[in-house]
């Protein structure tokens, strides 16, 4: 498991080195070669707001504030990047028959929690995900699909990623794969800066009190 973080900070600065060579006999003197080589730095990597604060006023959905992404990643792919809570210290009500997922935003005694969800500009317009928790059971990882028509089936709220083993992401906006519009790397990203959208969904029976977590964003190798 890669170590959870909400930001990559490191910023890399190298220099492209160029070596050309061009070598000729007379008896090849149709054809001759240059050789070229070079590295490409690691460009840093994505950075993100470092904190929201909110006031519930009523029941409801209600929108809770914007994450700004920045910064690039350029790292090997397959790779997604996804985010999740890890609320280790809910609790629940002693003595539940059935335990609430722990989920989102949780109060401070441990007992209660208020499920999120997160917008992206690379799902679509108005396209919103659940934010889960590490701890749920089961968790179900992201998985790559030969088959382009298939749903998500994971836990994973995947926000974007490059996979061209992922037949969804691969087939582009048709759905069908080997078309004019094939995505062949399987890349979701988008440029930065962007805005991520985060939201409650608050019910009426959410129970007065301060509620706080951590929204984990990982860039993690796609198995």
């Amino acid at each position: 498991m890669v170590n959870p973080a909400i930001a990559f900070l490191s910023r890399v600065t190298c220099g492209l080195s160029l070596v050309i060579a061009c070598c000729a006999s007379p008896a090849s003197a149709a054809r001759q070669s240059v050789y070229v080589s070079g590295t490409v730095p690691p460009f840093g990597s994505y950075t993100f707001t470092p904190a929201i604060a909110f006031t519930i006023r009523e029941a409801g959905v209600q929108e809770l504030g914007t994450i700004t992404v920045e910064g690039l990643y350029n790292g090997e792919y397959p790779w997604i990047m996804r985010m999740y809570t890890e609320n280790a210290g809910y609790t629940g009500i002693a003595g539940s028959i059935r335990r609430h997922s722990p989920a989102g935003l949780v109060s401070t005694d441990g007992q209660y929690v208020i499920p999120l969800e997160i917008h992206c500009p690379a799902f679509g317009a108005d396209v919103w995900r659940r934010i889960p928790d590490l701890g749920e059971d089961p968790y179900l990882p992201h998985r790559p699909s030969d088959d382009p028509t298939k749903g998500v089936d994971s836990t994973d709220c995947v926000l974007m990623g490059i996979d061209p083993r992922h037949a969804p992401w691969v087939a582009g906006r048709d759905g069908q794969l080997f078309t004019g519009d094939d995505n062949v790397l399987g890349d979701t990203t988008i440029p930065t800066p962007f805005e991520m959208m985060v939201r409650a969904r608050v019910e009426a029976q959410a129970v007065q009190g301060r509620y706080e977590g951590r929204l984990y964003v990982e860039i993690v190798p796609a198995p």
